[in-house]
């Protein structure tokens, strides 16, 4: 019983594996598709993944102002923090909240992240970015930042060979694979088959987060999808 455990541990371990590798090269094939869900493929170490953010400063602002409001509202207002000169945390650190408040207006909860924005800017601008982005553990205590968006930062600002566990991911790899895969399975499954390759692990999670958005829904949209023939969920369910 043991073994027949292990040999179907190992059968999904390589099944996994392959199905990973393929939509990598999907994903390189598929750029425009990722750049309509707002990644835009880069060099491994550009900002610009990020929908065409500039600095390391606009893509930790934008992940506090994110949160329950569209990414097109958050936008404009880093386009706006730019053009004013204040897409900076140091900046940010020496404004009141009520002044932060002022320049947020129009994202959801402006004033609950307005204090947010204060207090990360205080920290950043007293450790240093460099430091929190690095430090899984510090960017826990953020308030506003939890697992996916901490481990997002460090891969996509400190460039460290992380996965973020996102809904999206155990959401895809489990009906692609036909078994029930958590969103720690998931990123365990990223980490130990694109290694250390920071460019794989980003197109791998931007790949992920498209594929989630525009095909797999809660109600997927699995004829139009561009990985339908790999799918076990499309064979097994959707075709029969």
């Amino acid at each position: 019983m043991m073994r027949r455990a292990h040999t179907d541990e190992m059968k999904t371990s390589l099944r996994a594996d392959k199905i990973i590798q393929k939509l990598i090269q999907e994903f390189e094939k598929n750029k425009e598709l990722l750049r309509q869900a707002g990644w835009i493929v880069s060099d491994v170490n550009s900002f610009e993944w990020w929908d065409g953010l500039k600095t390391a400063d606009e893509i930790l602002i934008s992940s506090i102002l994110v949160q329950m409001t569209k990414w097109e509202i958050v936008k404009k207002v880093i386009e706006r923090l730019r053009q004013i000169g204040l897409n900076k945390l140091d900046k940010l650190a020496n404004l009141s909240e009520e002044e932060i408040e002022e320049l947020i207006k129009g994202v959801n909860f402006y004033k609950t992240k307005a204090k947010r924005l204060k207090k990360l800017a205080t920290i950043v601008k007293e450790k240093g970015l460099e430091n929190i982005v690095k430090n899984e553990k510090t960017l826990k205590e953020i308030e506003g930042i939890g697992d996916e968006t901490a481990e997002s930062l460090q891969l996509f600002v400190a460039n460290l060979p992380v996965f973020p566990r996102s809904e999206y991911a155990s959401r895809i790899l489990s009906r692609i694979l036909g078994e029930k895969i958590s969103k720690k399975e998931a990123k365990i499954l990223a980490e130990s088959y694109l290694k250390d390759d920071v460019y794989k692990l980003k197109l791998f999670h931007a790949g992920i987060v498209t594929i989630g958005k525009i095909f797999c829904l809660s109600k997927p949209k699995c004829n139009s999808c561009i990985f339908k023939d790999l799918c076990a969920y499309y064979k097994h369910v959707v075709k029969s």
